[in-house]
C-alpha cells in the first residue's frame, strides 16, 4: 500500500541473464556495463547471515553489509532491468561520443535530463533546440522520449529514451500559455523552484519558507492537467508541503538527501518524504557526498553511505517510493570555477566546501553516468531482493509517471 513502511526484502528471484545489456546501437560495439565489482575494495564484503553491522568502514564511511551473498547475478539483474534516473544533468556541450560511451556502459534505459537549470524561456525553448538537434546526429542511439511506451521501445531496442526536464519553473514565468508551449516541445518533468524564490513558490535556499503563491497553485493545477510531473528538488519545506497536499497526482523529488544524515535545507524532512509517499510519489537520492553523509566533503566517501540512506527511506516508507535519481552528469562538466560560482550563489547546497575539492562531489565509484551499476550492486549486497532492485531501478517511477502521464506503466 503506498505510503505503508514495509521491511526490505531479501533474497529474491534469480535473475536471468540476457545476451547483451544493451544493443550494439549505442556504441558500435557491444559492451557490457562495468563490472559491478568494480566498486572500491572492501566496500561490501558479503558476510554470514546476520544482522547488519553498526562499524563503519575505513577511510570511506558508511556501514559494511553483513547479508549473505545474494542468490542472483546483480550484474545480469541490472542488464534486464528498465533502468530510468530520475536525472541527469549533463551539459549540451559535453553531449559527444565519450558521453555516449558512459551512457551504454550504464544500462541507462531512459532519464530525465535537466535541460536547463534556471534560465528564462527564451533559453530553454533553445536548449530543447539543440538537445533534439543532437539526437539527431546519433543513429537512433538516443531519442526523445515522451511517454512510457519509448522507455519501454529503447529497452526492446537497445537504445535510450531521453526526456526533457527542467530544474525551475523560471521559463514559465507568471505565463502560464508557455507551459503547454513547452508541454508540446516535449517537457515532461518541472522542478517547481531552483533554490531561489520564483513566481511559483519560494526554493529550498529562501530562508522565509514561504508557500505557494497564487500563481503557483495555477502552475500546479496546469501541471496536473497536462501531464508534466512535479520535481520539489529544490523546493522549501513549505512550497514543497503544500504542493503534495495540493497536487491530485502524485508528485516527485527526483535528486534530493536527506536531513536525517544532513540538516541542509536542500535535503528533505523525514515529514515530506511521509507525506510525498502517502500522495503516491516517490524520492530520488542524489549521490552527492556532501548529501549523504556529514563527513561527505571532509574525506573520500563510498557507495555505502548511499545505501544507508536507501536503507532509512525504505524503512520509513517502503520499497515502492524510492527511485534512481543520482543527479550524476558527465563529470568534465566540473570545474573549480564553476564550483566556486555555485558555491558563491548557493552556499547552502553542500556539494562542495571551501576548498572546492572535486574529488568529494560524489561517493567513489558513483562520479560518471556510466556508473549506474554500482547502486543494483550495493542494494544486492546490502541485502535486497531482485524484485525490489527492480522497482528501485525503474520500476517504481514507471508506476508514479503511468499515473502523472495518464498512461499504463
Amino acid at each position: 500500500m503506498p505510503g505503508a513502511a514495509v521491511g526490505r526484502g531479501r533474497g529474491g528471484r534469480r535473475a536471468q541473464p540476457r545476451a547483451a545489456a544493451q544493443s550494439a546501437l549505442l556504441t558500435g560495439a557491444c559492451p557490457s556495463p562495468p563490472p559491478v565489482s568494480a566498486s572500491p575494495a572492501g566496500l561490501c564484503r558479503p558476510a554470514p547471515a546476520g544482522h547488519r553491522s553498526p562499524r563503519p568502514l575505513p577511510a570511506l564511511g558508511g556501514h559494511v553489509s553483513t547479508a549473505p551473498a545474494p542468490s542472483f547475478d546483480p550484474a545480469a539483474l541490472h542488464r534486464e532491468s528498465i533502468v530510468f534516473n530520475a536525472l541527469d544533468c549533463t551539459p549540451l556541450s559535453w553531449a559527444d561520443e565519450t558521453y555516449l560511451g558512459k551512457l551504454a556502459a550504464s544500462g541507462v534505459t531512459a532519464f530525465n535530463h535537466a535541460t536547463i537549470v534556471s534560465q528564462g524561456y527564451d533559453a530553454a525553448v533553445a536548449s530543447i533546440v539543440g538537445w533534439q538537434r543532437r539526437l539527431t546526429e546519433t543513429d537512433g542511439r538516443i531519442f526523445q522520449g515522451r511517454g512510457l511506451a519509448d522507455v519501454r521501445r529503447a529497452k526492446e531496442e537497445g537504445s535510450v529514451a531521453w526526456f526533457v526536464g527542467f530544474e525551475d519553473s523560471k521559463p514559465i514565468g507568471d505565463e502560464l500559455w508557455r507551459l503547454e508551449a513547452l508541454h508540446q516541445l516535449g517537457l515532461r518533468f518541472l522542478g517547481l523552484t531552483y533554490q531561489n524564490r520564483n513566481f511559483a513558490g519560494d526554493g529550498s535556499g529562501e530562508t522565509a519558507n514561504g508557500g505557494l503563491s497564487r500563481f503557483g497553485r495555477s502552475l500546479v493545477r496546469e501541471c496536473n492537467r497536462l501531464g508534466i510531473a512535479l520535481d520539489l528538488s529544490h523546493t522549501g519545506e513549505r512550497s514543497t508541503l503544500e504542493t503534495i497536499e495540493l497536487s491530485e497526482k502524485p508528485v516527485l523529488v527526483t535528486h534530493a538527501g536527506l536531513t536525517r544524515f544532513v540538516a541542509s535545507p536542500r535535503n528533505k524532512s523525514d515529514q515530506v518524504v511521509r507525506e510525498l509517499a502517502a500522495r503516491g510519489g516517490a524520492f530520488g537520492l542524489a549521490a552527492k557526498s556532501g548529501f549523504l553523509s556529514p563527513d561527505g566533503l571532509k574525506g573520500p566517501t563510498g557507495p555505502e553511505v548511499f545505501a544507508d540512506n536507501i536503507d532509512h527511506l525504505v524503512d520509513l516508507v517502503g520499497i515502492d517510493h524510492v527511485i534512481v535519481g543520482t543527479d550524476v552528469g558527465d563529470e568534465r562538466k566540473y570545474s573549480k570555477e564553476g564550483m566556486a560560482r555555485v558555491r558563491r550563489l548557493y552556499p547552502e547546497i553542500p556539494i562542495v566546501d571551501d576548498r572546492l575539492d572535486l574529488d568529494l562531489i560524489h561517493p567513489v565509484g558513483m562520479g560518471t553516468p556510466a556508473d549506474l551499476p554500482v547502486i543494483t550492486d550495493v542494494l544486492a549486497r546490502r541485502g535486497y531482493g531482485a524484485d525490489d532492485i527492480r522497482k528501485v531501478l525503474g520500476g517504481n517511477l514507471m508506476r508514479v509517471l503511468g499515473e502523472i502521464w495518464g498512461e499504463a506503466a
